[in-house]
């Protein structure tokens, strides 16, 4: 009996707890709400380092694009098929393979030129042969023919010479037998006739040989020097025709080679995919067609690696070449690398319709002494040492607030809530350091509202009322919300 009325208490006790409990957890809950209770920090003093935080990617200075170098071909033929590629990733030296493309249309192709070749070698031959042969003909006319034909006609002027003074001395004889009266009238009158056909046939002579040495040798040497000409060109032609050919047949030698794809120097085997989500992707693997001067592979030199960070237009004017820099790069760990701003563009980096309106600036920061291990394409971050102040104060950047051109922080004494004027020197996203000489007094250790923005209505700032700072303060969470949903939909 006394067990079950220890259990009826110890139930009742429960119900009474739980009902008090909730009563009395909703009435303490509405007091606290009745004033939220601000965020507070220190202010502190002790060094501060400016630091400009940007996300960026791995590159190589020193990086070579492999193309394809097989040029497309007459008949359609814009495009060749890879047979085999080295794996990505794979480290290679100056010289090793990459790439075999097919070759078969080209070496096809190099059967047939030969045949052209052999062909235009024949054809020249025949030229260089006929043009030889116009010279020595020109030199047998010359020396040969011609002087044979002169000598002919010259025998034959010497005959007729003969001839004539023969018979001249025989009509001499026949006019002194005619006085003597031994010969007819007759008799001299054929005698007669006997040196005019003598002379007729001397002069004949005489004629052909002028002939011979004033038209028929020039005419010769002229269809001579015409025929010499014409082989000289026949066979200057056929050498240029057999000299193309034979370059045709070399680069036909040259494309085949080409496609045998060698590293130009030392680096990593990185392929050169097109991921774009279109249909104009391309990813290298045997069967894929290339077309020419399409890039295949990219080495990019790990002994010489960069990172390219993009800067927002509000902080690129604080980067300047020559600033130290902190890499980290979440595949080799929490090892820090150093590097160095060595580049800042000067224009912005092209917009795309789905980004903000906020202009960006590509910062190239060269990494020291690059890690085993590094690739391209990983993600690093960067932290660019712009400035370093020694023994200054600071305050979080949450308790600053700017209104006018004009800045103020919320310090908070336990009792009083106190609005101080600063002058911000420099900040590194996380913390602002104060000028103390521009600034209102402020001592180490003073708990300032680190979320000031959320207590507008706590300052007392010269010119502005109570209801203006609520109406900043709600417009300030509206331009914040909406960037915040600006950056999500970047995501």
């Amino acid at each position: 009996m006394l067990s079950v009325l220890l259990i009826v208490a110890v139930c009742t006790a429960a119900v009474l707890f739980t009902v008090g409990y909730f009563y009395f957890k909703s009435w303490f809950a509405t007091d606290y709400s009745s004033e939220e209770m601000p965020l507070l920090a220190e202010v502190t003093r002790g060094s501060f380092e400016h630091i400009v935080l940007e996300q960026g990617e791995v590159e190589s200075s020193n990086s070579v694009e492999v193309r394809c170098e097989v040029k497309s071909r007459a008949g359609g033929q814009s495009s060749t098929t890879i047979l085999d590629v080295v794996p990505e990733g794979t480290p290679v030296e100056q010289g090793d393979w990459l790439i075999t493309l097919d070759s078969s249309a080209l070496e096809e192709e190099r059967g047939r030129q030969r045949i052209m070749v052999n062909t235009s070698e024949a054809i020249m031959i025949q030229a260089e042969a006929i043009f030889e042969t116009a010279q020595i003909a020109k030199t047998e006319y010359i020396k040969g023919t011609f002087v044979q034909e002169e000598k002919t006609i010259l025998n034959e002027v010497y005959v007729a010479e003969d001839a004539l003074k023969r018979a001249q001395l025989e009509l001499q004889s026949a006019q002194r037998l005619l006085a003597k009266g031994l010969l007819t009238d007759l008799q001299l009158e054929a005698q007669r006739f006997t040196v005019a056909k003598a002379r007729n046939e001397l002069d004949a002579a005489k004629t052909r040989l002028m002939v011979l040495r004033e038209y028929t040798q020039r005419k010769m040497l002229t269809q001579f020097t015409s025929d010499i000409k014409a082989a000289d060109v026949k066979s200057r032609n056929e050498k240029d025709s057999h000299a193309e050919e034979l370059r045709k047949l070399a680069e036909i030698e040259a494309q085949i080679e080409k496609c045998n794809v060698l590293a130009p120097q030392p680096g990593v085997v990185v392929y050169a995919n097109v991921n774009s989500g279109r249909s104009n992707e391309f990813i290298l693997e045997p069967g894929t067609p290339v077309r020419e001067q399409q890039v295949l592979i990219r080495l990019p030199d790990p002994s010489q690696m960069q990172v390219k960070a993009k800067i927002n237009e509000a902080r690129i004017n604080l980067v300047r070449p020559g600033q130290p820099v902190t890499v980290q790069i979440d595949a080799l760990g929490d090892e820090s690398i150093q590097g160095e701003v060595v580049k800042v563009n000067k224009y912005a980096e092209p917009g795309h319709w789905w980004k903000s309106t906020s202009k960006e600036y590509a910062t190239t920061i060269r990494i020291i002494d690059p890690p085993a291990g590094i690739l391209t394409g990983l993600t690093a971050a960067t932290q660019i040492h712009v400035d370093r102040c020694e023994d200054v104060l600071q305050l979080p950047i949450q308790s600053v607030y700017e209104t006018d051109g004009r800045t103020f922080c919320l310090i908070f004494d336990g009792a009083v809530w106190k609005t101080r004027k600063i002058s911000v020197i420099s900040t590194n996203g996380k913390t602002v350091a104060v000028d103390e000489q521009l600034s209102d007094p402020l001592d180490v250790g003073e708990k300032v509202v680190a979320n000031a923005r959320r207590h507008t209505d706590k300052f007392t700032i010269p010119g502005i009322d109570a209801t203006v700072a609520e109406e900043r303060f709600a417009e300030t969470e509206r331009l914040q919300a909406a960037e915040v949903a600006d950056k999500d939909s970047t995501l």
